[in-house]
Formats: C-alpha cells, structure tokens, sequence
C-alpha cells in the first residue's frame, strides 16, 4: 500500500473516473443537481473529465503537478 498517491495513480485514477461516468451519465443527468437542475451534470462532468483523460493518455507525466 502507498502512503501517497504519485503522478501513474493519479493518471490511473483519473482514467477511472472517465469510464465511471461515461458508464452512468444518464444516472447522473437524472439526480437534477443544485444549484442548476438542467438535467445535463452527468453529462457536463463526463465532458469535463474526459478532456483530462485524453490529454494524460498522451504523456506519462511523471508528477501530479504535470
């Protein structure tokens, strides 16, 4: 087990959370989160987060900070 979370974790953990809510967008979309119940969050974060997968699948950032 590690005592912190290095730059191959992070990118792994960020590439998880991609797949998450691209598999539960529509979930999401239904909760009708505050503070604007436009019925797109699952779709807004999914969007959000899979510009920051792409980009880390194309470098091995050797820190988080990168």
């Amino acid at each position: 087990m590690k005592d912190y979370i290095d730059a191959a974790a992070f990118k792994e953990m960020i590439l998880c959370a991609d797949a998450a809510l691209r598999t539960n967008i529509q979930q999401i979309n239904e909760l009708n989160v505050f503070p604007v119940p436009d019925g797109d969050t699952g779709t807004n974060m999914s969007l959000t987060i899979q510009t920051a997968a792409q980009e880390l699948k194309k470098i091995e950032p050797a820190t988080v900070d990168q």
